[in-house]
């Protein structure tokens, strides 16, 4: 009797190892499965799911290797594209310019202003410069972007008269991100005459633009 029951003891041991060593080999295989399931969507197994990410509208802007477009009023005309005198004649005047951000928040650009007016004497005006800048973020909509440039005007009209001269000039806008990649701006401007003629000019200027 000793026997028999020492024997159902030694088996009761050994069934009681082996269910304990198969609940260890199954519970170490959930939490391999669990871990490689969570490595490949670390989103599965969340009830909540990620939060979403809601980028501001001028995060972005200025990195490295971006490119921005942009037109602006001229410094003398004042207005963007299209003016007509009523009664008078009508004038178009385009100032578009490209920059590229060679390291972050420092751009280097190129600008080009072409002006044509009919009356009179049928001017004709067209600037070709460059520039650099720095973009300052505020916050989430808000920034500044100065520049200097450095332009030539090449000016002519039906008489035959040709005028040509250097002009350096600096523009100061502050930047309302409206929504990602797009942006208006209004700030101050100054240029000066360098040669072909004397003169300053200063100003408040508008800028439109977009960056990719």
């Amino acid at each position: 009797m000793i026997e028999a029951g020492g024997r159902d003891t030694r088996v009761s041991m050994v069934r009681a190892s082996l269910a304990c060593l198969l609940g260890i080999t199954l519970a170490a295989g959930g939490a391999r499965a669990a871990e490689e399931s969570t490595e490949e969507a670390p989103f599965a197994n969340s009830s909540k799911g990620p939060a979403p990410f809601a980028a501001s509208p001028s995060a972005g802007f200025g990195a490295i290797g971006q490119w921005a477009l942009s037109l602006r009023t001229t410094d003398d005309g004042g207005y963007l594209f299209f003016h007509k005198n009523s009664p008078g004649d009508w004038e178009i005047s385009l100032h578009p310019a490209i920059d590229y951000f060679i390291t972050s928040n420092v751009s280097l650009g190129a600008v080009v202003g072409y002006r044509h007016s009919p009356a009179m004497t049928g001017t004709t005006e067209l600037d070709m410069g460059a520039r650099a800048g720095f973009n300052l973020t505020i916050n989430d909509h808000v920034g500044v972007w100065p520049s200097a440039s450095l332009a030539i005007n090449f000016l002519s009209t039906d008489h035959g008269d040709n005028t040509t001269t250097t002009t350096f000039g600096i523009f100061a806008p502050f930047l309302y991100h409206l929504v990602p990649h797009l942006f208006v701006g209004l700030g101050p401007s100054f240029s000066v005459l360098l040669s072909g003629a004397d003169g300053k000019s200063y100003g408040v200027d508008f800028v439109l633009g977009g960056w990719l």
